[in-house]
């Protein structure tokens, strides 16, 4: 029954309760016809009895037993329900009886009165079915005593008649009771299914749906509650669009500051750059020229010694202006591309940090990769690899980048010491916000930054992005540091 619907449901409780109570019912009332027919039964044969004594005790008293049979085979063809009659004497004799051809196997030839009892009544069961005898006294039981056995097959038949009557009144009354449950069901039920319907579009999302409120009872209360719930679900509803509405309207606000930002500074990274190779590297060349003069023309032994040590350091100055116009923003990426920037970037880096194994591997077609996509690798990989010489302690690192048609995955692994999650949450709370400003990036680029590491377990990197979504948004700049 759980799977049933309500109205189902409804129909057998009440068809099942009247049947049952039909049946109980019935019942009482078969055992309590069964109990009069049975008085009424016995009665019958102290009736019969008292009858006969009085046409028969004068046969006893003169020992004419042709007389007694025959007026008991006359008794006895005046009443169906008489199977025999035994007459018999005080002292047990049998006198005479309605039997042919003796008495029957089964039936005691002799029964004693019961002291103190004037009717007595037992019952036997026999081939015919149950025979009810019923003990006589004659005169008092001074001439004899009548043994008259009557069949309760007349009672057993009207009692089926009953009883098969009783149980088509019973299954007309639940008939007719199915259909009246059916129809006030129909009625009952209606609004129920209503708002069952109505809370599955509820459940959909539709919070403009009412239920008619048609009744003053308990349901129409809940359905009152229910609309009353239905419109306060739809403010709120409505309110919440409006708040996610200006909650989107902020994030792309946002969305478009980090972008602008992220594009200033990677052009005032190209400026700065452009302005350290163009203008100051050349200055430094011409200083370089104007010593190198000078110290052809000083004869001086210490002074020649002096100019060669500013020389020098002019030199060291001159490389390092140039590795800080590379990393401020690298030609290589503009004139030759991803893959060709990062093998590059990879040689100096390995040569700065021997004791780490770089390994690198590529797949697929680079070639046409956008700006934007091609920056934000090279500087994802800038950033996690100045992390993993400040802060993992690794001596092993894996890149692996690939791409397809749709995609482009980049991964960097590495051996060192990782971290918690509640140190990243630390990092981010000290201004360290080299992931953080990675993980906004890819999400402009309708990316996925994920990062995966445990202490002592080492970090794995991974960002994806999609290449046909992915847009010209600016550039991708990080700190160099979390």
């Amino acid at each position: 029954m759980r799977n049933y619907s309500l109205y189902v449901k409804f129909n057998a409780l009440i068809v099942g309760t009247i049947f049952i109570c039909g049946l109980l019912i019935g019942s009482l009332l078969l055992y309590t016809t069964s109990s009069e027919m049975e008085r009424e039964l016995d009665k019958s044969g102290v009736e019969i009895g008292q009858t006969m004594s009085a046409v028969i005790s004068s046969d006893i008293l003169l020992d004419d037993r042709f007389s007694m049979t025959e007026r008991l085979m006359q008794i006895q063809s005046l009443n169906d329900q008489i199977r025999y009659i035994i007459v018999f004497h005080p002292n047990g004799q049998i006198l005479a009886s309605t039997f042919t051809n003796g008495i029957p196997k089964g039936l005691p030839l002799v029964r004693e009165p019961k002291p103190g009892v004037a009717v007595d009544t037992v019952t036997f069961d026999s081939n015919e079915g149950y025979i009810r005898e019923v003990l006589c006294p004659i005169d008092n039981g001074l001439v004899g005593y009548f043994r008259i056995g009557l069949s309760e097959k007349t009672m057993m038949q009207v009692m089926q008649r009953r009883f098969l009557e009783m149980i088509i009144l019973i299954i007309l009354i639940c008939l007719a009771s199915s259909w009246l449950a059916t129809r006030y069901a129909r009625s009952f039920l209606k609004p129920i299914q209503q708002m069952a319907a109505a809370v599955r579009q509820l459940g959909r999302g539709n919070y403009q749906v009412k239920v008619p409120e048609k009744t003053p009872d308990d349901v129409g209360r809940l359905a009152r509650a229910f609309n009353t719930l239905s419109s306060r679900l739809s403010a709120r509803e409505q309110e919440n669009s409006r708040l996610l509405q200006a909650l989107q309207e902020k994030e792309k606000m946002r969305m478009w500051l980090i972008s602008q930002l992220f594009s200033a500074r990677e052009d005032e990274r190209r400026r700065i750059s452009r302005e350290l190779h163009d203008e100051t590297s050349q200055s430094m060349v011409t200083m370089l020229a104007y010593l190198r003069i000078i110290m052809d023309k000083t004869s001086d032994a210490d002074a020649k010694e002096l100019l060669c040590g500013v020389r020098d350091l002019m030199k060291d100055t001159l490389e390092g202006l140039r590795h800080l116009a590379v990393n401020l923003h690298p030609p290589l990426l503009d004139d030759l591309g991803l893959i060709v920037a990062m093998e590059k970037y990879l040689d100096t880096f390995r040569r700065a940090q021997p004791h780490i194994h770089i390994s690198f591997s590529q797949s697929g077609d680079f070639s046409h990769l956008s700006h934007p996509i091609s920056l934000l690798c090279y500087r994802l990989m800038q950033e996690a690899l100045t992390n993993i010489v400040r802060h993992s302690q690794a001596d092993a690192v894996d890149i692996t980048i690939k791409t397809d048609d749709e995609t482009l995955t980049l991964s960097i692994t590495d051996n060192g010491v990782g971290f918690s999650e509640d140190t990243l949450e630390q990092a981010r709370l000290d201004n360290h916000l080299g992931i953080v400003s990675m993980r906004e990036r890819a999400e402009l680029l309708n990316g996925h930054f994920y990062i995966d590491s445990y202490p002592n377990d080492g970090t794995c990197i991974v960002i994806t992005l999609p290449l046909k979504d992915s847009s010209d948004k600016g550039g991708v700049s990080h700190d160099q540091t979390d």
